[in-house]
């Protein structure tokens, strides 16, 4: 009788526990803010390491990427010295902010100007294929560049130093 109830205890405190961890909100991806522009002045990161991930709803090889973007953001997402900033070329806006939400791609700086491979900031960074990822140190200068988050991610602990 007695390790029945302390069974139903423990379950009972268990259901709680789930519950209240699902009850704890995460902001809404769709609350965060987005930036619309033509242009990136790597500048206002200056001090701090970046990574510029170049993708598109469109491109299923960006998609699949992201899901290491997000890994990686997910494990440094507390460190102020890191800052994340996604590049778009979609020429949609529906289903650029789509694919931000299905992806989870919480960081709050994402860029667009709807000009696919015309667009000034895909020009300024050399970007001809997607998916591509740029490590750029705290001076601004990129360190790093490669399609997969394999690719630079090795160099951000010392870029962070």
């Amino acid at each position: 009788m007695l390790s029945s109830q302390i069974f139903k205890a423990g379950l009972v405190l268990t259901l709680i526990a789930v519950l209240s961890a699902f009850s704890r909100s995460e902001p809404e991806l769709s609350a965060l803010p987005k930036v619309y522009a033509d242009s990136l002045d790597i500048s206002k990161y200056k001090g701090k390491v970046v990574i510029i991930n170049f993708w598109a709803s469109w491109s299923k090889a960006s998609r699949a990427e992201n899901k290491n973007v997000v890994r990686v953001y997910e494990k440094y997402r507390q460190n102020s010295k890191l800052v994340f900033v996604s590049v778009s070329l979609d020429t949609d806006a529906k289903a650029w902010k789509s694919a931000i939400e299905e992806d989870e791609m919480a960081w709050p700086d994402h860029i667009c100007d709807f000009k696919k491979y015309s667009s000034p900031i895909a020009a300024q960074y050399g970007v001809s294929t997607l998916p591509k990822l740029l490590l750029i140190d705290k001076t601004g200068k990129t360190h790093l560049s490669g399609s997969k988050m394999g690719d630079i991610e090795s160099a951000i602990e010392t870029l962070m130093k």
